[in-house]
């Protein structure tokens, strides 16, 4: 059994780094990127990123979930500056400081709440080709605020944060 996960190893890692050997030549630096991004369950869906105004980067970030009682719509944005971009052979880097904001609105049974949410993160990301498509990884932490409001009451929301993502470049 210990060879056979050796073996499946092995082979794992060959595919990889053939598939690496070919993502040298493939471009790294696309304008277009889709993917997951999130700060919390609250704060995250599906992302879409520009990076055509390098060093000025910009995403949206949103959901929208109906179910039969329950509903949770998510609308989030930000911009990004990198102060720090290097570009590689096999991949580029970047760190960057972003501000962000976002809207939720959520209904559980018969409760209403509504989210609004801003911060200011530090963050860095990788891109690197797999199997062709450049593939973006990203973190950040950063201090948010912001207020929330239900049917019975309204608070304000502070604290830190850190969010992760996923992007295809296209």
């Amino acid at each position: 059994m210990k060879r056979l996960t050796f073996y499946l190893t092995c082979i794992f890692f060959g595919i990889t780094l053939s598939l690496s050997a070919q993502a040298q030549e493939s471009n790294l630096t696309k304008d277009f990127g889709i993917g997951l991004q999130g700060a919390t369950p609250a704060f995250g869906g599906v992302s879409f990123r520009y990076t055509g105004l390098a060093p000025v980067y910009l995403q949206t970030v949103g959901r929208f979930i109906l179910s039969d009682e329950n509903s949770d719509h998510m609308l989030g944005g930000g911009i990004s500056y990198a102060i720090f971009e290097h570009q590689g052979k096999w991949n580029i880097s970047r760190l960057y400081f972003t501000l962000e904001g976002a809207w939720q609105y959520e209904k559980r049974k018969d409760i209403l709440t509504t989210r609004l949410a801003g911060g200011l993160a530090f963050g860095g990301e990788i891109v690197f080709s797999l199997g062709g498509i450049p593939l973006g990884l990203n973190m950040e932490v950063g201090q948010g605020f912001g207020k929330e409001k239900d049917d019975f009451q309204s608070n304000g929301l502070a604290g830190v944060y850190v969010g992760t993502g996923i992007h295809a470049y296209f």
